[in-house]
């Protein structure tokens, strides 16, 4: 009878201790642009946001941040219409980059970041 009870103790804690291990914290950046850029970004409802920044400088950075469950999809995208401006985007998961983009003088491409959350 101890044996059950020790058992299922056991099995209580394990089951217990899985609690919200497969969160990440995600985090959108944009930053190297000195002219007005647009973004379009998935937010913590999985709806598509799309918003303009207008920097002061280009050490000027925007950021989002937000919890996912792993495998959850994570996208960022913009462009800027200034021939001399230029555009970075990262997106960090538990402040290490995921993924990169960025590019200069290229005011018809759009950049695009994005992927599934990794398990």
């Amino acid at each position: 009878m101890k044996i059950i009870y020790i058992i299922t103790i056991g099995l209580l804690i394990i089951v217990s201790s899985c609690n919200d291990t497969n969160k990440k914290n995600v985090k959108y950046m944009a930053t190297n642009a000195n002219s007005a850029y647009n973004l379009q970004y998935l937010d913590s409802n999985n709806e598509l946001v799309k918003t303009e920044i207008i920097p002061q400088s280009a050490q000027d950075k925007w950021s989002y941040s937000y919890i996912v469950d792993e495998g959850d999809i994570v996208y960022i995208s913009g462009n800027y219409k200034d021939i001399n401006s230029s555009l970075k985007i990262m997106i960090l998961i538990d402040g290490k980059i995921f993924k990169q983009a960025s590019n200069t003088a290229d005011t018809l491409s759009y950049l695009t970041v994005s992927g599934t959350v990794p398990y």
